[in-house]
């Protein structure tokens, strides 16, 4: 073959020779139940016997250079945290009593939830400044992923040099922690940086935090967040809970290296090693935290050092997360009491309601639907339907909410038309000097004919899908939000629904993305209502508007909907058995 040709033919290229030749091995790690995989090229890097071989990152840690492992856990709780490829060096000791320079390259891999599912990548023997460092980036993209998961952005960040202080490295990890727990709010938020962040980067098999409050462990383990804790904890949990109670009792952390539990027949003792910390925040003793490892483990000064801080660090991030809770829980009650508990029934019409608070922030929000019954206009029964948005998400935009809904219900059965029923609200709003604004659309609908009037105050447009599937906004005008101009009035529209036709009226938590520009978001809304069979089952349909809602979004607002189905069916009235913001029909 001629130098610098390709060949096509004769040799085929072959990645796993390639890499093979390059003394490289390819790893998995993965993040949810902490098993690693090795090929046997890893396996020959490590010295560890393929048969020996047991998934556990042990055989790893037993193998690394002891002053790498500080600076090991800091690279590692950075990458986690931020994502992306990455590049690490650090020492492995041989059986000979040399050493091996390792160079890892690898890439974090978002699971469909976002968040950091494992980590691929090679290891490649650098102890001879063997292979080139450019390969190994190329190569590292060509690894295949499994299932639903997605790569992060490619980033190649480089870490701490290998000679770096274990106090440094000590420090960039706590520094890591700390940056992640400043973006958590609420205690899951909490958890969630402790078991994809901090338990992997220090190598731990479980992570439990009790709160004082309730005497519960929440635990983070080998399984996901909340579902019951590892079988191996069980036999040693009356003895966890005291060294617990002892960490938390004198204010000061607890290290064990190596405790045992009598095993059952025929198997070998359990023993775990355990840095056990109490939670203080405030002056307050909010619970203790237990980070627990296989076997005996030596915490050397370093690491209790390090143990110490992280507990004060994490501490303080749940004491602040525990106040937004219970703030949060507050608000949500509130909300829930501000919503109607029935939705009655509607002649010749199926209606279907759904309300969910946002899912990031201490506060819920001022979103509202209502269904109102009218009196008849001589043409047959009425029926008011009403979507609301207060500004902000507070406990304050919940209590004007509710101030809002008995307002509109007063002047909407004096049997005002949507337009004054509008000016009217909006006048008050205006008057009781709340701070706030409000989005409303109100309609009446006459059940017998399918005549719709309706008025809009700053509020998405309605859209209308008619019997043969095809969606349209109605033409709505409107004018300002309520509360912005006590003298504003508003346009009074007529339209008319047909047998077969869908009307929804929504917030715009339902469908806004603050990674597009809100036309596109409804445009997408329109091709989801055109997507499904226009005799799908309202509730069902219902469920499939709420489960598409955007998620790029890092604070998700709270939504409300109400569809309206014109079908000559008889309505249904049916008791709120859940709560507002729980999934399923608002009743």
């Amino acid at each position: 073959m001629e130098q610098g040709r390709v060949e096509r033919e004769e040799t085929p290229l072959s990645l796993p020779d390639s890499v093979r030749a390059a003394r490289a091995g390819a790893f998995r790690w993965d993040l949810a139940d902490g098993a690693i995989h090795w090929d046997q090229a890893v396996c020959d890097l490590v010295g560890v016997a393929p048969d020996d071989f047991d998934g556990r990152a042990d055989a790893f840690f037993s193998a690394l250079h002891a002053s790498d492992a500080a600076r090991l856990a800091a690279a590692t709780a950075e990458v986690l945290e931020r994502g992306g490829r990455y590049r690490n060096h650090y020492r492995i000791a041989r059986r000979d009593g040399g050493e091996r320079l390792i160079e890892e390259r690898g890439e974090v891999v978002l699971g469909p939830d976002g968040r950091p599912a494992r980590v691929i990548g090679l290891l490649l023997d650098r102890t001879d400044d063997g292979p080139d460092p450019g390969y190994a980036a190329n190569a590292t993209a060509s690894l295949e992923t499994a299932g639903r998961a997605q790569r992060v952005p490619a980033r190649l960040h480089p870490v701490a040099p290998v000679d770096a202080p274990p106090a440094q490295s000590s420090d960039s990890f706590l520094l890591t922690i700390t940056r992640a727990l400043s973006r958590a709010t609420t205690a899951v938020d909490i958890m969630r940086v402790l078991t994809d962040i901090a338990r992997p980067a220090l190598n731990a098999e479980t992570l439990l935090i009790h709160l004082t409050p309730d005497g519960n462990l929440a635990g983070i383990g080998r399984r996901p967040l909340h579902e019951p804790q590892p079988e191996s904890l069980h036999p040693l949990r009356p003895a966890a809970a005291a060294v617990m109670r002892r960490a938390v009792e004198q204010e000061q952390p607890v290290f064990v290296e190596g405790v045992s539990a009598p095993p059952p027949p025929g198997e070998r003792p359990l023993v775990r090693s355990w840095a056990v910390l109490p939670l203080i925040a405030a002056g307050e003793r909010i619970g203790g935290c237990i980070v627990g490892y296989h076997g005996v483990r030596r915490f050397d000064e370093q690491q209790r050092a390090t143990f110490t801080a992280l507990g004060g660090i994490v501490a303080q991030a749940l004491g602040r997360a525990l106040l937004f809770d219970a703030e949060h829980q507050r608000a949500t009650e509130l909300q829930r009491v501000m919503l109607p508990r029935r939705v009655p029934a509607v002649p010749d019409h199926t209606v279907a309601t759904r309300y969910r608070p946002g899912t990031a922030g201490m506060e819920v929000g001022g979103d509202w639907y209502e269904v109102l019954e009218l009196e008849p206009d001589g043409q047959g029964p009425r029926v008011g339907l009403v979507i609301g948005d207060v500004q902000g998400h507070s406990a304050h935009a919940s209590g004007v909410m509710g101030q809002l809904r008995v307002a509109l219900r007063a002047f909407a059965r004096e049997g005002h038309d949507p337009a004054v029923v509008l000016e009217r609200t909006g006048r008050l709003l205006a008057e009781l000097d709340t701070g706030l604004f409000a989005t409303c659309c109100y309609a009446t609908l006459d059940t017998a004919t399918g005549r719709l009037l309706a008025a809009r105050a700053g509020h998405p447009l309605p859209v209308l899908t008619d019997a043969a599937g095809t969606p349209r906004e109605l033409d709505l005008p409107g004018g300002p939000p309520l509360g912005i101009d006590p003298t504003a009035s508003y346009p009074l529209s007529e339209h008319r629904l047909s047998p077969g036709d869908t009307l929804l009226l929504y917030t715009d938590g339902l469908i806004e993305d603050r990674a597009e520009h809100y036309d596109n978001s409804v445009r997408r809304l329109l091709g989801l209502l055109a997507s499904h069979a226009p005799a799908r089952p309202l509730e069902s349909l219902a469920d499939a508007l709420v489960d598409a809602r955007p998620h790029s979004s890092p604070a998700r607002d709270d939504l409300a909907l109400l569809l309206v189905r014109r079908d000559g069916g008889r309505g249904r009235e049916e008791l709120r058995e859940k709560p507002p913001e729980a999934d399923g029909p608002a009743r």
